[in-house]
């Protein structure tokens, strides 16, 4: 009798929690075509914890410098108006991003303000430009500085 109690109580379990639908398995090219209702009424259907379009947390901040991306700044130190067409091409294909302040500052990780939504069209125009001035949050993620933009200041 307990064995039978303790199968049906794990059964529930694992109806109750995880990933009913296989949602982490789903190919990204089929994730990239989700609206975000449909995506939320799926997590939700599924079990699974969904944090797209949640506000990231950090000290308000406007930052004067250039985002350019992670893989030629970090590989080669490869950066400003010369790169711009470059960045942007890495951009494009989903490489990371981030920030060099004009100041000098270390160099942020580059994320939207709200979890799985994409940076302004007007910051992304601008990757490689340097000069421009962001407003965001700026927050240190275990050693890794971050970035999460809000968009352009005014």
């Amino acid at each position: 009798m307990m064995v039978l109690l303790g199968i049906a109580v794990l059964a529930l379990c694992a109806f109750q929690f995880g990933d009913r639908y296989d949602l982490n398995d789903m190919p990204f090219a089929q994730v990239q075509n989700l609206d975000l209702l449909r995506a939320r009424r799926m997590a939700m259907q599924g079990n699974i914890d969904l944090f797209v379009g949640q506000t990231m947390h950090g000290r308000a901040v406007n930052l004067r410098g250039e985002v350019t991306d992670a893989n030629c700044y970090l590989g080669a130190q490869r950066h400003a108006y010369d790169h711009a067409f470059c960045a942007k091409m890495c951009a494009a294909a989903g490489g990371p991003l981030m920030f060099v302040p004009d100041s000098g500052e270390q160099p942020y990780l580059v994320l939207s303000e709200r979890n799985g939504v994409k940076l302004p069209d007007d910051v992304l125009d601008r990757i490689g430009i340097p000069g421009i001035v962001l407003k965001g949050k700026v927050f240190d993620a275990d050693g890794i500085y971050v970035l999460a933009v809000d968009g352009l200041a005014q």
